[in-house]
């Protein structure tokens, strides 16, 4: 029961962090991460085998982590790597798309649309 009200307290103070933008949020998260797994499973569990557990790093070790033949089975103990693999790569793809500037080519491109085609058909209903 400590453990989880610690848990809950370490969460809390994250989010008033990030919500207050004083301190870079990736530092935020990694610091907080940190200190749930010290204080969470080192001083109210007691269990070095837990962190292991819940990291379930030995997973993407495995050949069933990167290729799975339409399997869907999923287990549910500990983080789920391939999720946070893929939102990562999906970031990384977007800050590159943003840098090479196509969402501002795609916001003007949407904008002499409705410029252009939708605006006049609009107006004419009216």
């Amino acid at each position: 029961m400590v453990a989880q009200i610690c848990a809950v307290i370490i969460f809390v103070l994250m989010f008033a962090l990030i919500i207050s933008d004083k301190i870079e949020r990736h530092i935020v998260t990694l610091v907080c991460a940190a200190v749930t797994l010290i204080v969470v499973f080192g001083i109210c569990l007691k269990s070095s085998s837990t962190v292991l557990e819940t990291l379930n790093v030995a997973n993407i070790f495995t050949r069933d982590f990167w290729y799975t033949a339409g399997e869907s089975g999923e287990s549910s103990s500990g983080i789920n790597w391939s999720t946070i693999i893929f939102i990562a790569g999906m970031m990384i793809m977007v800050e590159g798309m943003a840098k090479a500037g196509f969402f501002r080519w795609l916001c003007l491109s949407i904008a002499k649309i409705v410029k252009y085609k939708v605006m006049p058909i609009l107006i004419g209903r009216l």
